[in-house]
């Protein structure tokens, strides 16, 4: 196919020949000029041969190949197309119909809005979001690429690169395309996202709780910090602390105090929305960001957080009853223009002081310029 192409592009004509029979020869390309197509009919075997040859070439090939002509009528439909279609070449050339092997109603190929001169306008109209691109490699030809679902098993994708044929006096006569199976690129490609997605996860996620880590925080606060600043949207923020945890941990044991805390993050998730993210901020300390939210719907929060803990109850090995632990949270709302240094400690601050006040609580923290209307 290669080869064909580049004697397209180095100057093939649209002139077909009788040979010796009246058969029409060439249909493909024949690499003559017009001085020898004008020359007596016996001098012109050789050219007729030679386009046999690249018929041939291009019916042997095991890239699927099909070929129009200015009229959009199909001129050649190779072996390895007919496989893959299931359209045999008896069937498809001399028709204008080579679009029922690819789709369920008439829209032009690749090659007919090349044959066409339309790619630049109507390709977006068809191949919007196909990866269409110039070839890198042919002069005036495209790039696509496409899912069938009534291909193969389950559908293939296909990459279809389309060119044009060319008279001597560069005129576009035909197009020739050619089809790539990259099913198992496109299934490769995907598996490597799921598993890029895999780890990416894997990097901003606590392993025991399943909530995001502290370090996807930093980012996370960063990120919506600016965005609550940029359009004056609300953004809350909840810091929530195990009353008691290390205590529980000396009695009971770490592994008992990790299901504590696997405990309050299954509370904390129950209770936000989707848009609220929850984070595992060190130990035993938690921190929820909520977008769009203002902080009196922020408490509401906090509390059903805080209730929900309570009710849970706990049976260590070895302890004589249920055992019930607590949680003190503190909520605050972001001041636009503080760090977030300033943001975290304000709400670390309400957490503490709802310990001070006897835990099992949730404290607001106001700012240092006073009480922000909600």
């Amino acid at each position: 196919v290669e080869t064909a192409i580049a004697l397209m592009k180095a100057g093939a004509v649209d002139i077909v020949v009788r040979d010796e029979r009246g058969d029409w020869s060439g249909r493909l390309v024949e690499v003559v000029s017009a001085a020898r197509v004008r020359a007596r009919p016996r001098d012109r075997q050789p050219y007729v041969d030679e386009g046999r040859r690249l018929e041939q070439i291009v019916d042997g090939s095991s890239v699927p190949t099909f070929v129009i002509d200015g009229s959009h009528q199909v001129t050649h439909w190779n072996r390895a197309c007919a496989q893959l279609t299931g359209i045999p070449a008896n069937e498809i050339v001399g028709t204008g119909e080579h679009w029922k092997a690819f789709y369920t109603e008439a829209r032009p190929c690749l090659a007919d809005l090349v044959v066409d001169g339309t790619v630049g306008s109507e390709i977006d109209r068809y191949y919007a979001g196909k990866g269409y691109r110039p070839s890198a490699t042919l002069p005036g030809a495209y790039e696509a690429e496409d899912f069938f679902a009534a291909f193969g098993d389950g559908g293939r994708w296909l990459y279809f690169t389309a060119a044009p044929l060319r008279n001597a006096r560069g005129e576009i006569i035909g197009a020739v395309e050619t089809l790539q199976d990259i099913t198992e690129q496109k299934r490769a490609e995907a598996e490597l996202r799921r598993s890029e997605e895999r780890f990416r996860l894997l990097s901003i996620t606590d392993g025991m709780t399943g909530l995001f880590n502290a370090r996807h925080f930093v980012q996370r606060l960063t990120e919506e910090m600016d965005r609550a600043e940029r359009y004056r949207h609300p953004l809350s923020l909840m810091m929530m602390d195990v009353d008691d945890f290390k205590l529980f941990n000396d009695t009971w044991g770490h592994v008992e105090g990790d299901q504590v805390l696997i405990r309050l993050a299954e509370c904390v998730t129950a209770c936000l929305r989707r848009t609220d993210q929850a984070f595992r901020y060190g130990g035993e300390e938690f921190v929820v960001l909520l977008p769009e939210t203002r902080v009196r719907e922020a408490l509401a929060a906090a509390e059903r957080v805080r209730a929900l803990f309570r009710e849970s109850s706990f049976l260590p090995e070895g302890a004589p009853a249920l055992v019930h632990c607590t949680a003190s949270i503190g909520v605050t709302r972001f001041v636009p223009g503080e760090s977030s240094r300033d943001f975290v400690a304000r709400a670390d601050r309400g957490a503490y002081e709802a310990k001070r006040q006897g835990k099992n609580r949730v404290i607001r923290a106001f700012p240092d310029s006073g009480e922000l209307l909600d």
